[in-house]
């Protein structure tokens, strides 16, 4: 394990403590989440994420991932490689990065699609108090979604200012 990964419990704590924030909660609000991928020659994919779901021991994620049928972000997932989301508050730009291999990947459960548009609702809330009309906010879900997991491998601080892109 590598000294980063050492202080994740020391961090974050068995909850998932953020700097003082509880990751579970921050996951909970309506972020905006962005999902990075790559194919074989590193060329980038990026897609929107929606319904978060932290593991109860903290070093994994779930959430649905927009990727239709033969989209580059979907074939990027199904065949394993890595993934980076980023999540950020709409309204203060406190944001967190995660990466870290991609585990597991389906057609999103039931209960996975209500948590998906239960972020969306809470997301159209979040970006409406900055001025985003909450019917165009509302058009940003796209209906095919992939349900992923990934193990997080690396976490790291994303709000601009002097910590942004230093190690959790």
């Amino acid at each position: 394990m590598s000294a980063r990964r050492d202080l994740w419990p020391a961090v974050f704590g068995a909850a998932g403590n953020l700097g003082g924030v509880d990751l579970r909660a921050f996951l909970d609000d309506g972020l905006a989440i962005i999902v990075a991928t790559a194919d074989d020659q590193l060329h980038p994919e990026i897609s929107r994420g929606w319904g978060p779901q932290l593991a109860d021991d903290g070093e994994s994620l779930e959430l649905c991932v927009a990727a239709a049928p033969g989209s580059r972000t979907r074939v990027n997932l199904e065949r394993g490689g890595v993934i980076a989301a980023t999540f950020s508050v709409p309204t203060t730009y406190r944001t967190v990065q995660l990466k870290g291999p991609v585990v597991d990947v389906g057609e999103p459960t039931s209960a996975q699609v209500i948590r998906a548009d239960e972020h969306l609702a809470a997301f159209v809330r979040q970006v409406a108090q900055v001025g985003v009309p909450p019917v165009a906010a509302g058009r940003m879900r796209e209906p095919v979604l992939l349900a992923v997991r990934m193990s997080i491998a690396e976490r790291y601080e994303q709000t601009p200012g002097p910590k942004a892109g230093l190690p959790l």
